[in-house]
């Protein structure tokens, strides 16, 4: 005999124990089976195991987002401990829909882990001669100081470069140092400012305020911040330290470079660190950046962003210094015409892209967006390290290059010995596509216009469109 069973009746004890093991995109789906376990949805022990679920408000398109927004804060604000909330920082009425949220936070929820945000843009609702954007800068500190006082022990938080809740960083990092010290596992304070956008770079940070953070292994800052005395102090108290960002949007005349001798001790006291630098709209030439890339910087990701840098000296330098750390190398830039270079195609040296994947024996992510690239040179680079996982290039930016001479009717033949040269863009054919892929381990192929960042091709747009999603993942990447 059969017997059949509502399992709509389950008793809800039940049922939120068999909830507990689902992924989170599978705990919404069954969800929606009927009533009862819809109900089971609202439970606070769901949204409270451990790995923490993420509770995501998206607020970026209002008029589109506002009613999931809505649902989402009013069932399960006051009882997750991971919120993620991705919002429009030009549009006024969302900042006051964000501040609502910090506000229904600070007063309601005790137990927050993980506090992410993610602005779309670096641009701001006000801009900072009008009157109300002091005020509302403070309103953002005040509410975020309250959310930080109320919980016990966050272990996560990145303000994604949103320039408004970093206006008042000293003020943040102190209270978090007094509340939150032994607690904060990672800290992303770092910024994005362009000459389009405002500057933070004169708002003092006193490197002492890290002393007291115990537990730290991620940490973000702007290049403005980083100095001898910052490092001595991540030295002294974060032992545990794994990670470090730094972005670099400008090189101010009073930045002293990192000392030879702080790097050595950093190396025995913290061997696991590697460091990640991030280039964004500086441009300047290489000794500027020798600045920053120090000879014995743990470096392991260097990513410019719109810098129109890239050259001989910086590769030689990259392949010399970071030979036994650097694993990603992300360069991106628009495509102009003609293509950028990053070194004279015509002379006779070897490529220095080619000796960067020759020398740098961890390198698993390159990419080159913007640059003419020969399509033999990329073949050379996936024979030198097969194991990149990512080998990122324009396909309008490969070339082809072959030397020959022209005959009287103006046909080019191909001859190793010509006086002249035969250059093709656009061009990467399928043989060498096939075994580029075939040497890499999976299905390899240059990047077309739809899938690159919009700012390579898009000159009217704002760079940071191009990357700001980016970073937003580095951050997060970590966790």
């Amino acid at each position: 005999m059969v017997f059949s069973y509502d399992y709509s009746e389950l008793p809800q004890i039940v049922l939120v124990e068999i909830f507990s093991y689902l992924k989170h995109n599978d705990l919404l789906t069954a969800s929606s089976t009927c009533s009862s376990w819809r109900n089971v949805l609202y439970h606070p022990k769901l949204w409270s195991s451990i790995p923490y679920r993420c509770l995501r408000l998206n607020l970026i398109d209002r008029h589109n987002d506002i009613q999931s927004f809505r649902y989402l804060t009013n069932n399960f604000l006051s009882i997750t401990r991971y919120i993620e909330i991705s919002f429009d920082p030009t549009d006024i009425n969302i900042i006051k829909s964000i501040l609502q949220i910090l506000d229904t936070l600070s007063c309601t929820n005790r137990q927050i882990k993980i506090l992410i945000f993610r602005p779309t843009s670096t641009r701001c609702a006000l801009a900072e001669n009008e009157q109300p954007f002091i005020p509302l800068c403070d309103k953002i500190y005040h509410l975020l100081e309250q959310i930080v006082e109320s919980n016990q022990a966050m272990e996560i938080i990145s303000f994604g470069c949103w320039f408004e809740s970093l206006f008042r960083i000293e003020e943040i990092v102190h209270v978090l140092a007094q509340k939150q010290s032994q607690s904060i596992q990672q800290l992303h304070l770092a910024s994005i400012k362009s000459s389009e956008t405002h500057s933070i770079a004169d708002i003092y940070l006193s490197s002492q305020s890290f002393l007291p953070f115990s537990s730290l292994n991620t940490l973000s800052i702007d290049a403005t911040y980083f100095t001898n005395e910052l490092l001595h102090c991540l030295v002294q108290q974060s032992a545990s330290l794994k990670r470090l960002i730094v972005h670099v949007c400008e090189f101010r005349s009073d930045t002293q470079p990192i000392d030879e001798t702080v790097w050595h001790s950093i190396a025995s006291i913290m061997p696991n660190l590697r460091v990640a630098v991030h280039m964004l709209n500086a441009h300047e030439t290489f000794r500027k950046y020798s600045r920053v890339l120090r000879p014995g910087m743990p470096l392991s990701h260097l990513r410019m962003y719109f810098c129109s840098s890239l050259n001989v000296d910086l590769l030689c330098y990259l392949s010399v210094h970071y030979r036994s750390t650097l694993e990603c190398l992300d360069v991106i830039d628009s495509v102009t015409e003609p293509a950028l270079r990053y070194h004279n195609l015509f002379r006779a040296e070897p490529d220095p892209l080619v000796l960067l994947a020759w020398q740098c024996k961890k390198l698993t992510s390159l990419t080159i967006l913007g640059y003419e690239v020969l399509e033999v040179n990329l073949l050379a680079i996936a024979k030198l390290r097969p194991q990149l996982r990512r080998l990122n290039v324009c396909a309008d930016c490969v070339m082809t290059l072959q030397y020959g001479h022209l005959q009287m009717n103006r046909q080019f033949v191909e001859d190793e010995d010509g006086n002249d040269a035969f250059i093709q863009y656009g061009i990467c054919t399928n043989s060498i596509q096939t075994i580029i892929g075939q040497v890499l381990g999976w299905q390899w192929h240059p990047l077309s216009k739809h899938e690159i960042p919009i700012g390579v091709y898009e000159y009217t747009v704002p760079l940071e469109l191009s990357f700001i999603e980016q970073i937003h993942n580095i951050f997060e990447s970590s966790m």
